[in-house]
């Protein structure tokens, strides 16, 4: 059931109705309820089993991690490792399987093993990217003392597979979420108004900007032999309004849905086209990710014994600088790895997503005495208007490249476009005759979306200003 679907909006408007007709006491039931009846027809059979093993492990896990978290605790974290490895597993199976075959399968022919089927054709279920990491969050902060279990397994499904954030997240936390989730709210006119009218400022991102950005895009990167040059350039910087559009209406819809029941969802956005390095970048892009890479998995690696051992070697060896930088740029690259895998099983994704954007803040940490001497040699201004614009393009531009990766079909066609970018010159002839008819949009399509594309611009800048 997409979200701007006729059929979205019609079940969203009875299960509204509904929760604000029964007893307080019991809407987080209707809750339930609607985010199954959701779940039900938006799976298949087989793949409805995978949620429920998800939320059954995450319960009963997180009740066993707590019984033993005080006096045995490292049966608590035998508990922990016993909770993550089965919702992993889980995952790997399903969305990973073809990635780890491919590479068995090039093994097998290397060293004589016994060969593998390509791929198992395993359907994954709906959000269970997201709903997954949301189950490890939970399971961990109970292991940390942050969060009690939680003693009803209908509210445990619940917080799981809470419809609106199912498809798309953001990722919540437990803590955060329980008040909301369980108590029932008193009606108000003007949070129902506003929440409607954030999911309408959603479908607008979607349906007029994000879905014709898509069409010139996808005519683009179809053929880059014919459209080459400028316009991949062009192509990359449309895909990131386009994906900004799409991903960020995705977030309008489901906030201002969750927020028209009252449960107030965290942020996944923040103008993050005004960002000044790569860094900041991706503390304003799907930022509930960025946040549970940092606690689940840098914060972790940086305190685990073998990495104490190596900050150890390292100041040894080259000094207390070097012993503060090294690990922490190590912990970033673990980090990245896994933020690109989490984003498909390809080396595209690992690379795009994963290895660039790690490059890139490397860089940019890393050279910072240099980039400072730079600018004071050139007596720049820091906090001039041009200056923020240069950052800000900067970014944008790393941003987009390393998109490229993302947008392709494969980690070959990334390279194929990135090269024929830079070698080839722009075929002009499309512009000929002043139409637009062969990216796949008319001139007043264009026009439409030039003018949105403004509106988004103006909303932005007053979003950035407070």
């Amino acid at each position: 059931m997409p979200l701007t679907s006729f059929q979205f909006f019609v079940f969203f408007s009875v299960s509204l109705l509904c929760y604000y007709l029964i007893p307080k006491r019991f809407r987080w039931i209707c809750l339930l309820v609607f985010s199954t009846a959701f779940f039900l027809l938006s799976s298949s059979p087989v793949t409805r089993l995978y949620l429920l093993a998800c939320i059954l492990i995450t319960h009963f896990t997180g009740l066993a991690i707590c019984r033993h978290r005080e006096e045995q605790p490292d049966k608590a974290k035998r508990f922990l490792i016993f909770g993550i490895a089965a919702d992993l597993s889980i995952l790997a199976l399903l969305k990973y399987n073809s990635f780890f075959l491919l590479h068995y399968n090039a093994l097998s022919a290397l060293f004589h093993f016994p060969r593998a089927v390509d791929s198992l054709n395993l359907a994954a279920p709906l959000g269970i990217s997201f709903y997954t990491l949301q189950a490890i969050g939970m399971m961990t902060d109970i292991y940390w003392g942050i969060s009690e279990p939680q003693n009803n397994l209908l509210k445990t499904a619940l917080f799981v597979g809470y419809y609106p954030q199912l498809t798309s997240g953001p990722i919540a936390r437990y803590e955060e979420m329980k008040d909301d989730l369980f108590s029932g709210h008193d009606y108000s006119r003007e949070t129902v108004l506003h929440g409607i009218q954030r999911m309408l400022w959603g479908l607008f991102k979607k349906l007029v900007l994000s879905s014709r950005l898509a069409v010139v895009v996808e005519t683009i990167y179809h053929d880059t032999e014919t459209y080459n040059g400028f316009y991949i350039w062009a192509a990359a910087a449309l895909f990131m309004m386009q994906l900004y559009a799409d991903f960020s209406g995705c977030m309008d819809i489901i906030i201002g849905a969750s927020e028209a029941y009252g449960v107030k969802l965290p942020e996944n956005f923040r103008t993050p086209f005004f960002s000044r390095s790569v860094q900041e970048f991706w503390q304003r892009w799907h930022i509930t990710l960025g946040a549970w890479m940092r606690d689940y998995v840098m914060y972790p690696i940086l305190r685990t014994k073998r990495w104490a051992a190596l900050t150890k070697k390292i100041r040894s060896r080259f000094g207390k600088k070097a012993a503060k930088q090294l690990p922490a740029y190590l912990a970033m690259l673990c980090v990245w790895l896994v933020i690109g895998l989490w984003h498909g099983g390809a080396y595209k994704y690992i690379v795009g997503q994963g290895l660039w954007f790690w490059l890139c803040i490397l860089i940019g940490q890393a050279g910072a005495p240099l980039w400072n001497k730079l600018r004071d040699f050139f007596k720049i201004h820091l906090e001039s208007f041009s200056w923020h614009l240069f950052q800000s393009l900067r970014t944008f531009f790393l941003v987009a490249f390393g998109n490229i990766f993302f947008r392709s079909g494969s980690f070959k066609a990334a390279i194929t476009a990135i090269r024929i970018a830079f070698t080839s010159s722009p075929n002009l002839w499309i512009f000929t005759d002043g139409s637009f008819a062969k990216l796949g949009i008319s001139e007043k399509e264009v026009t439409l979306t030039a003018v949105g594309l403004l509106v988004l611009l103006a909303v932005s800048v007053l979003q950035e200003s407070g």
